[in-house]
């Protein structure tokens, strides 16, 4: 049986039952967890062309032709599988602690599937299309609740997302087209040219490098938070494995110096850009979104620095960025529906009454900033003790990004334990009082972001074998 099929019909062909049993979200969430990890798990573990005596005798093969496309898995591509499915399954778990729409599981296990028909598909360049698909299907993840009648519609960001995704696909298509040329013409620079900046062009626009941003802060002010996590963790990864693939397969990519100064450029400007609009954020979710856009600027600096030092720092960065948004999903879901909303003063005074979501909300969002003692600290410190040796400038911007997102969620707390703030100021009837299991959950979520803030070590190794694979970017 062909593996490709496997890690991509699977989540796909699931994704129907799993719609079919939303109203029993208990089961739901279990087999869309349950999936997600044992894929996660396989894709480090099956074995090729070895006869499994558990499947009786069956084999699996790391090839597949499907309307005339190979769709192949090699070592990078199970890496990659085993962190976007991974994350994928925290998010699914975490979702129980709170209210989901119907179509958040379904929709999750379908852009699983696809992210992996994205990693397999060869040549590399046809990914854009899977990637395009994906963000279709993200819109229906992504609708609120805020029309009249309580009916879905797609929010801005959803919208946003499409249409930036859609803009990024033909660049890389292109770059396709331009590669055809450059081998029948093998002498001529200009044609690889070419294909490089529009290729950067079209990365550029996928991972929503400033100036093509705006979706994030929509995405994470009006969508539902759980959908929004998905996007900025297990879509992110997707996208950010495919340009690791593209630089590490195209030596006209990894050893050409003005790639890693483009990326260096790109990622202290999108670094910079969110430290600035974040200062002024008075909303969770707007500064969730600024906040994740310094995030982004990280790992592409960490990208840019053409060292497995800096590569290492990139991948702990993604790792850890997928530790801290379930527990600040989990955190602002109740939190906006104890409050009707996650502006600063809607939220005054509530601390006291949802201290476990409160907590959740702030300790994610340092997190994700890098913030001392949490998990994202340690690769966020390593990438700028490496930047201020050769490019002191974006360390400076990534530094300040850091005590901004501090200071504001300082802001916001400061907020939530207001004594003087009203107690209640919305209706929250069917707020249900946390059961042993979420609290049990919650729980495990700060033990695991601060006690890989203390211990690193725990986590980096594995991070670095993957960077490992990864052999030929910089050299």
């Amino acid at each position: 049986m062909p593996a490709p099929l496997l890690f991509v019909g699977l989540p796909i062909l699931t994704a129907p039952l799993v719609y079919v049993l939303h109203r029993v979200r208990g089961v739901a969430i279990a087999i869309a967890t349950g999936l997600a990890g044992l894929l996660a798990l396989l894709a480090l573990q099956l074995p090729f062309e070895q006869p499994l005596g558990v499947l009786g005798g069956l084999s699996f093969t790391d090839t597949a032709t499907i309307l005339g496309r190979a769709f192949q898995v090699e070592a990078i591509d199970r890496l990659a599988l085993a962190f976007i499915f991974a994350q994928a399954a925290l998010l699914f778990l975490a979702s129980g602690l709170g209210e989901t729409t119907s179509t958040f599981l379904p929709v999750g296990l379908v852009n699983l599937g696809l992210l992996a028909a994205a990693l397999f598909v060869r040549p590399f360049l046809f990914a854009a299309v899977f990637v395009e698909l994906g963000a279709a299907a993200a819109v229906f993840m992504l609708a609120g609740s805020r029309a009249r009648g309580g009916r879905p519609v797609a929010t801005r960001g959803a919208l946003r997302y499409l249409v930036y995704t859609t803009l990024g696909m033909p660049f890389i298509l292109l770059t396709g087209w331009l590669l055809e040329a450059a081998q029948i013409s093998p002498g001529d620079p200009r044609f690889t040219a070419q294909a490089t900046v529009l290729l950067m062009f079209g990365f550029a626009i996928l991972l929503a490098v400033v100036p093509f941003h705006s979706y994030l802060p929509a995405i994470a002010e009006e969508s539902p938070p759980y959908a929004a996590a998905f996007v900025f963790s297990v879509m992110r990864l997707g996208v950010m494995f495919l340009l690791l693939t593209f630089l590490n397969t195209y030596p006209w990519l990894n050893q050409n110096p003005v790639i890693y100064r483009m990326l260096i450029l790109a990622g202290g400007g999108t670094a910079l850009f969110g430290a600035v609009l974040a200062f002024g954020q008075r909303n969770f979710g707007r500064l969730m979104g600024y906040v994740m856009l310094i995030d982004i600027g990280a790992v592409i600096l960490g990208i840019g620095l053409a060292t497995q030092p800096g590569l290492e720092t990139a991948l702990a960065t993604m790792a850890m960025r997928g530790l801290a948004l379930p527990l600040w999903a989990a955190g602002i879901e109740r939190l906006r529906r104890a409050a009707g909303g996650d502006h600063f003063e809607a939220l005054r005074g509530y601390a006291r009454t949802h201290p476990i979501a409160s907590a959740a909300t702030v300790l994610g969002l340092l997190s994700l900033a890098g913030f001392p003692l949490t998990a994202g600290f340690t690769a966020r410190w390593s990438l700028l003790y490496f930047l201020a040796q050769i490019h002191p400038t974006p360390a400076i911007f990534l530094l300040l990004g850091l005590a901004i997102a501090a200071l504001v969620c300082g802001r916001g707390l400061a907020a939530l334990l207001d004594a003087s703030g009203p107690v209640e100021t919305a209706p929250t009837s069917g707020l249900e009082p946390l059961s042993p299991l979420a609290f049990g959950l919650y729980s495990l979520g700060f033990v695991v972001l601060l006690v890989v803030g203390l211990f690193p070590q725990w986590v980096l190794p594995g991070v670095a074998g993957i960077a490992a694979v990864f052999g030929q970017l910089g050299q």
